[in-house]
Formats: structure tokens, C-alpha cells, sequence
């Protein structure tokens, strides 16, 4: 169980933001570091494939943490590769000064696709995007921020202060 978890938490971990907010500072995720990962109840499912972490999930590797009420793991028929993973209720990731936050995240494994849905919302220091959905394509560097029909997506971009010379 352990080892595909080592395969699965990077790649959630890695989307990290940067897609939405491009920056001269990119922060990388030391996939060496250990995954830790507490919760108040581990469930197994092997017929169905799926671990359910369950109840205040922390999950952290290196400067990366998330946190949900709830975590899937859903592994590929046959393989132990993971296919996708969910995070449900409350869902917040936070790597240095970037904080992602949503009611749900998938994470789509092979596609490196990120989807945060509900009330999804992207903040890097002063910045701050929101819609109702957010995928970031890591493989593209690219993101889609989407709203309802009468929603509106919603971006602050807050330009830099250049200093000046003395």
C-alpha cells in the first residue's frame, strides 16, 4: 500500500500553483522527501481498488501540505499505478506563500490534470484568482478557470513594486 502512495502524492503535490501564477520563483517539489500522512481512519478497499483516508487528512511531502476532510486513492485495473485521486470538503494546499483551496480536487494521474471545483480559489502572495472551477494541464503549463452561467471568474493581480535605486 505504501508504494503506491509514494507514486501518487507527487504528482498531486507537484501542480503546485505555478501554472495560474508564473513567477521567476519556482519552487520544486523534492520527490525524495518522505509522504506523511495522517487522518483519523484508513480504510482499504481491495476488490474496488481504492484507499479512503478519512477525518482531518493532513498529507505533507517537503514544503507541501494538503488538507481534506476526505482522500481517495483510485488505482488502475490490474496495475498499481494510480488513476486518479480525490479530495473532498475543505480542501486547501499550501506550498510556501501559494494556497489552493476548494470543496473538491481530482487529480487525474496519467493526464497530470488537476480539476479544484467549488468555490475553487488560487492565491500566490496579494494575487488571487477564484471561479467555480480550476483545471490546471501540468503537462501544457496551462489552466482554466471557469464560472456557472451566472457566475463570473475573478482575478487580482497586484504588479510588482519595483525599488528604487539609492
Amino acid at each position: 500500500m505504501r508504494r503506491w502512495f509514494f507514486l501518487l502524492l507527487p504528482g498531486l503535490l507537484c501542480w503546485c500553483v505555478p501554472v495560474v501564477f508564473a513567477d521567476d520563483t519556482k519552487p520544486e517539489l523534492d520527490r525524495n522527501q518522505p509522504v506523511e500522512i495522517t487522518a483519523q481512519q484508513l480504510e482499504v478497499l481491495q476488490q474496488q481498488r481504492q484507499s479512503i483516508f478519512i477525518g482531518d487528512v493532513i498529507a505533507r511531502q517537503g514544503e507541501m501540505t494538503l488538507y481534506a476532510e476526505k482522500l481517495i486513492v483510485f488505482l488502475q485495473p490490474d496495475q498499481d499505478q494510480v488513476e486518479r485521486l480525490e479530495a473532498l470538503g475543505g480542501v486547501r494546499v499550501i506550498q510556501l506563500d501559494r494556497i489552493a483551496t476548494a470543496e473538491k480536487a481530482v487529480f487525474y494521474q496519467l493526464e497530470e490534470k488537476l480539476v479544484l471545483s467549488g468555490n475553487a480559489e488560487v492565491t500566490q502572495g496579494k494575487n488571487n484568482i477564484s471561479g467555480d472551477e480550476i483545471t490546471l494541464y501540468l503537462k501544457e503549463n496551462r489552466s482554466l478557470v471557469e464560472s456557472s452561467e451566472n457566475g463570473r471568474v475573478r482575478a487580482v493581480i497586484i504588479p510588482e513594486q519595483k525599488q528604487e535605486k539609492q
